[in-house]
């Protein structure tokens, strides 16, 4: 069932913000108040945080961006790892 959950999540974020329908939107929702970095936000920010996320896949070592440059986005990782600094981090359950 989790996978299941999983993957109409990455379909809900596949959709061009403008075309999501209210199960796109509850189902972004519900997988995003589930993360820790976003425990703090409140239910008003979250759904409109909901109509502005997209989902980016990247190959082995692209670089997002470098030391210095101002970043315009987050990053939520999903699955795989990220290099900052020397040091290596893996999504969290």
């Amino acid at each position: 069932m989790a996978g299941f959950v999983d993957r109409q999540f990455i379909n809900s974020l596949l959709r061009h913000p403008d075309d999501r329908n209210n199960q796109d939107l509850n189902t972004i929702y519900y997988y995003l108040k589930r993360l820790e970095a976003l425990a703090f936000v409140r239910e008003p920010g979250l759904r409109a945080l909901c109509k502005a996320v997209r989902y980016q896949h990247y190959e082995a070592n692209d670089i997002l961006y470098c030391r210095g440059e101002l970043s315009t986005c987050w990053y939520i990782l999903l699955s795989g790892s990220v290099f900052i600094d020397g040091s290596m981090f893996l999504p969290r359950s």
